[in-house]
């Protein structure tokens, strides 16, 4: 028998946590429908660009919502993102008779007086190890976990082409990630929004634009190595997509230095990490002089991830860690 789970966020977001989400959940066997503040159907969707940042809220939109909830009936509603669905989705769900449990995943540092969301959840899931101090400093209520990115192995996948010597970066630009690349010895590969300074430097070949994420698989295939760089924005402990997607693809990531890498990964057998830009050139090098150890640390980082870090397993976790089993499936 399966579960009802309803996926709560916003379509289309840097990670794609809903999509990705939403096809675990299909390929585990469980019923899973995504209800997008934004627009889940081509009317709503058209409606809410239309209208706005203010189609979250407006009556129309939390109407459907009212709705889904009430004709979907479901077990699970895992909330994509908890800082960015409006407090009226959380009053909504706590209203509907025979409320269902609600899981809600955090991935990026959020502000502290938005305690009113993060209690609305049953249980918090953060991607990063320092949210913890934030959320005790914030006063949260609701107890959470530690619960990192993944990705969906079926969309990620080796390609059959030779592999290119050149580090590669896919990624937006912050002032901590422009400072690792100008410190690289060698040229690199870089793509992403608001890298203009460094693209008239002319050392890198830069590619100032945003791509979509067949392209970007694509890219992860042809490449040898994949660097990796935190938002310092967003994140302090936490590791980013780029921690598993270019693995599952079978390519080396070089990740900077992390507290919560060892809990993912094997630093050295599974994943590269630097401290330092001597540390990073070196690295860098030893992949070019040492094709079979590249293979070997790619070979081994994509047998981890299928093994411990695919969307999947992320839903088993939450559904076994929130007590959510078969047998509690409500009958139509």
């Amino acid at each position: 028998m399966s579960i009802r789970i309803l996926l709560l966020g916003k379509r289309g977001s840097l990670v794609l946590w809903l999509e990705d989400l939403h096809r675990a959940c299909r390929r585990l066997g469980h019923a899973a429908r995504i209800f997008a503040i934004n627009g889940d159907t081509w009317n709503s969707r058209l409606r809410a660009k239309w209208q706005g940042r203010s189609a979250a809220t407006a009556d129309w939109m939390l109407a459907r919502f009212t709705r889904t909830l009430r004709q979907y009936r479901p077990d699970l509603v895992i909330v994509a993102g908890v800082f960015g669905v409006p407090l009226d989705y959380y009053r909504i769900l706590h209203s509907v008779p025979q409320r269902p449990l609600i899981a809600g995943l955090v991935g990026d540092r959020f502000p502290l007086d938005n305690k009113a969301r993060a209690d609305g959840c049953d249980r918090l899931y953060f991607t990063d190890t320092r949210f913890f101090q934030d959320a005790e400093q914030a006063g949260f209520t609701a107890s959470n976990r530690y619960l990192p990115l993944a990705v969906d192995p079926e969309q990620f996948q080796p390609g059959d082409t030779l592999r290119d010597p050149q580090l590669l970066f896919v990624a937006s630009r912050t002032g901590f990630r422009e400072s690792t690349v100008r410190g690289l010895h060698e040229p690199a590969r870089v793509i992403g929004t608001d890298w203009s300074a460094l693209a008239n430097q002319g050392f890198h070949h830069v590619q100032n634009r945003k791509i979509g994420r067949g392209a970007l698989i694509r890219l992860y295939q042809r490449h040898q190595a994949v660097l990796n760089v935190r938002n310092e924005a967003n994140v302090e402990h936490g590791l980013n997509q780029r921690s598993f997607e270019p693995l599952a693809c079978g390519a080396v990531v070089l990740n900077d230095h992390l507290v919560d890498l060892p809990r993912c990964f094997e630093p050295g057998r599974e994943i590269l990490v630097y401290h330092n830009a001597d540390e990073l050139n070196d690295l860098v090098a030893r992949l070019r002089r040492e094709p079979e150890f590249a293979r070997r640390i790619a070979a081994a980082g994509r047998q981890r991830v299928l093994a411990e870090h695919t969307y999947a397993h992320r839903v088993i976790f939450i559904l076994n860690d929130m007590g959510i089993l078969p047998s509690v499936r409500r009958t139509s």
